[in-house]
């Protein structure tokens, strides 16, 4: 199929791009179910327009891979036209968390020369699921695909309902080490190397959980919970931080750490465990000069090491979030280190298999919807859940945070067949409830 080459992939597109090809990673995903006053349906006379202005304004909609897949040669393509009717699937379901499970463990055919790196799926009660390649872009790129379709439905008068939309000429974001300088300092060079090279009874991560190992060979089986916390819950909850000189996402991180702490130490090998390796993303948006409302991949992750404890503390907590702001001034550092094995990372990525995992909990949190003021069709979201796969050697769990526009939040935690027990899970989502409802009883 005939197209334009836009740019090669940037190391971190690269790294993602390689991980779904070799069948470790699938997608990133977000739910929202649509509603207006007149209980209309998703159909495709509504959705189809709204889509075609989407694709019209977000280039990244527009695109797919072009090169060897398993190699560093792979560049962005952009599709003469994008066909609908291939790309929304509507169906009768409506649990959401099996639908998710289902996402997680379907992988993009990247070798269609035809077909745009993004799917979605209509469920029976208004739910949208929006699933696309994480080479394509990030949490916050989910919240800016969501926040633009409401808009277009808002202000919806088009008449054209065909499934083919023309993508126009128009160029994509550059990665975000050319977006932004990633370049490590020399500090972070000596202290990677000083990490590298000192014995590992010296090393933070020696003593840290990280779960399960990673499994010996390439197995991709995806699970979910879903976790709701209700509007006036979070409005308690927020009078608390803001007493305590914390945040939101620091209270998650600590609660997170106590629950886990909980479960480790009901567990055999408790004993050689002092922390746990939580990772926390960051947006990169702000310093690359980036919109919230552009589909890019601006973000980087830093990894922290909290030591065990097993009671919820608000001065930790606050400890937490002065910590957090003090890593949003460095962790796009981190990428700089990826050019030295972006031309090798399937070799890299293979080479992991069997070994011990890197981390044990990454929490990713996209922020909150902000409603959008309706139009004259009066159309709204919510009941939104963020998640993402990842699951063979990424993190062992994953929580990932996004607010409603009702003031709820919602968690949906991700965790992969091989990378915990089930019932060690079931037991993290129920205390975590319960340390939750402590805090704003």
């Amino acid at each position: 199929m005939s197209g334009q080459k836009l740019r090669q992939l940037g190391d971190l597109e690269k790294l993602n791009a390689t991980k779904n090809f070799l069948g470790m990673d699938t997608c990133i995903a977000l739910s929202a179910r649509y509603s207006n006053a007149q209980n209309t349906p998703l159909t495709k006379k509504i959705i189809f327009p709204a889509l075609r202005t989407l694709i019209e304004s977000h280039s990244m909609l527009g695109v797919r891979f072009e090169g060897k897949l398993d190699s560093a040669d792979i560049a962005f393509f952009r599709l003469p036209s994008v066909d609908l009717s291939r790309v929304v699937e509507f169906s009768q379901n409506t649990d959401l968390q099996a639908a998710l499970e289902k996402w997680f463990t379907r992988r993009f055919d990247d070798s269609s020369e035809d077909m745009p790196l993004w799917r979605i799926e209509v469920l029976a009660d208004n739910t949208l699921i929006f699933a696309m390649h994480h080479a394509m872009g990030d949490g916050i790129a989910l919240v800016a695909f969501y926040q633009s379709l409401l808009r277009a439905l808002q202000q919806q008068s088009a008449s054209d309902f065909s499934s083919v939309v023309a993508v126009p000429a128009q160029p994509i974001p550059p990665p975000v080490e050319v977006a932004m300088d990633v370049r490590p300092s020399l500090w972070k060079v000596l202290s990677s190397l000083y990490d590298i090279y000192i014995p590992g009874y010296w090393k933070q991560s020696t003593y840290a959980w990280t779960g399960n190992p990673n499994p010996t060979s390439i197995a991709l089986h995806t699970h979910v919970r879903l976790i709701r916390f209700a509007p006036s819950d979070m409005k308690k909850l927020t009078v608390n931080c803001r007493t305590h000189g914390a945040t939101v996402s620091s209270v998650l991180y600590e609660l997170g750490v106590i629950t886990l702490s909980r479960l480790i130490s009901t567990q055999p090998d408790a004993a050689k465990y002092k922390s746990i390796c939580l990772a926390v993303p960051m947006s990169l948006r702000s310093a690359a000069g980036a919109s919230d409302d552009s589909i890019c991949y601006y973000s980087a992750s830093v990894d922290t090491y909290p030591a065990l404890h097993t009671e919820f503390s608000w001065a930790s907590a606050a400890r937490v979030t002065a910590e957090l702001r003090g890593h949003k001034k460095d962790v796009h550092q981190g990428l700089g280190f990826l050019a030295a094995i972006a031309q090798n990372y399937a070799a890299v990525m293979r080479g992991s298999l069997g070994g011990r995992r890197s981390q044990g909990l990454r929490i990713s949190n996209v922020g909150r919807f902000v409603p959008v003021v309706a139009g004259p069709s009066e159309w709204n979201l919510g009941e939104c859940f963020f998640g993402q796969c990842d699951s063979v050697v990424g993190a062992a769990m994953t929580m990932n945070v996004v607010g409603d526009p009702s003031g709820a939040l919602h968690l949906t935690i991700v965790w992969g067949d091989k990378s915990l027990d089930t019932a060690f899970v079931e037991g993290f989502v129920e205390l975590f409830s319960e340390s939750f409802a402590g805090l704003v009883a």
